[in-house]
Formats: structure tokens, C-alpha cells, sequence
């Protein structure tokens, strides 16, 4: 299988709060398609809403991508808990896998395969084809 860790703000919802970059989801859904990636979010959303939650809200922001899962609340650094659940969940001979977050601070000490998106952008055509690599 084929994951894309999934941060929200700045990635795919950017300075508008309220309404989500329609551009980003269009290049987010587009990826995932192409790909077959499933999404795992490691958005701090994930401590406030269910996965039924935030694939409603995804539906209702044109996201076409139904969430695998989300990484677990550890308390830790996100690169921490990303790698946690790569470790249990990751079949390293077959699976593929990339995170795409805007603040990569707390992520990169501990992983590779980390596409920065610029929070006031979004996920860009610039992160698609860096996205891409991950998985041609």
C-alpha cells in the first residue's frame, strides 16, 4: 500500500479557516488517485474528531479520498508518532509512504520522506511533483 501522512492546516485548509484551499484539494485528490494513496492524518485534528468526523468534514470541503486512519496521540513529537505507527502498520518490503505538512520542525529529526508545503499556499504544484517522486 501506498500512505500519505496528511496534515490539514496549511496544507490543504490555508489562511481562510473557514472555507479550504480548493486548489489543494483538487492536486491532493488528484495525487492520491494516481497513486492509490490512503491517508493517514497526523493533523492535530485528529485529537478533536473521529475518522467518521473528518471524513465528513473532508466530503464537505471536496475531498474524494475516504481517511485509512490517523496516527496515534502520544503526546510526542509528530515525527514520533508517525513512526509509530509506520512500525506497526508498515509492510517495509511492499508499502511506500510520504508525510506532507506544512511545519516539519517535529517530524524531520525523526523521518524521511517529508514534503514541506508553504502554510499560506498550501499543497501546490510544486509539493505534487515532489509527492510524485516518492512513488514513480
Amino acid at each position: 500500500m501506498n500512505y500519505i501522512f496528511t496534515d490539514i492546516d496549511g496544507v490543504l485548509n490555508t489562511i481562510n479557516r473557514t472555507k479550504w484551499n480548493q486548489y489543494s484539494i483538487e492536486l491532493y485528490n488528484k495525487v492520491c488517485l494516481e497513486f492509490d494513496l490512503k491517508p493517514v492524518i497526523s493533523s492535530t485534528w485528529r485529537t478533536n474528531h473521529s475518522i467518521n468526523q473528518l471524513q465528513s468534514i473532508f466530503i464537505q470541503n471536496g475531498l474524494e479520498v475516504e481517511i485509512y486512519d490517523y496516527t496515534p496521540f502520544l503526546n510526542e513529537p509528530r515525527g514520533l508518532e508517525i513512526e509509530s505507527w509506520l512500525h506497526k502498520n508498515l509492510n517495509p518490503l511492499e508499502d511506500k509512504w510520504v508525510v506532507l505538512d506544512d511545519s516539519v520542525r517535529d517530524i524531520t529529526p525523526y523521518l524521511n520522506n517529508v514534503v514541506k508545503c508553504r502554510g499560506w499556499l498550501g499543497f501546490t504544484e510544486d509539493e505534487y511533483e515532489l509527492v510524485r517522486k516518492f512513488f514513480t
